[in-house]
């Protein structure tokens, strides 16, 4: 796969991560104005990013700022790490979605 694939199939994953992101911040703020999900991040340290935050979008953040440094300068080298975050943001954002399902939200 060349490198303009990759960078096609990575816009067209943020499209989708984007519009996940803004649905799942939002069923975190209401879980907060209802007195639940206190917590200060959701990823704990070690997980490979340098933001700590308590909604989605500054994670989604992070990766595409990587990605603008990677499609700039496309590298074998800075590929796989971000390829895990974003597999990490994306299966994150599916076990958050489908315990919101579980739990009647």
């Amino acid at each position: 796969m060349s490198y303009n694939q990759v960078i096609a199939q990575f816009k067209a994953t943020f499209q989708q991560a984007y519009r996940q992101v803004v649905d799942a911040d939002a069923m975190l703020e209401q879980l907060r104005q209802e007195g639940h999900g206190k917590f200060e991040s959701v990823f704990p340290e070690g997980q490979g990013f340098t933001t700590k935050a308590n909604r989605f979008m500054p994670y989604l953040e992070e990766v595409v700022g990587e990605f603008d440094q990677f499609e700039a300068a496309p590298s074998t080298e800075k590929l796989p790490p971000l390829v895990q975050k974003l597999e990490l943001l994306l299966s994150t954002l599916t076990q958050f979605r489908e315990s919101m399902k579980s739990a009647g939200k």
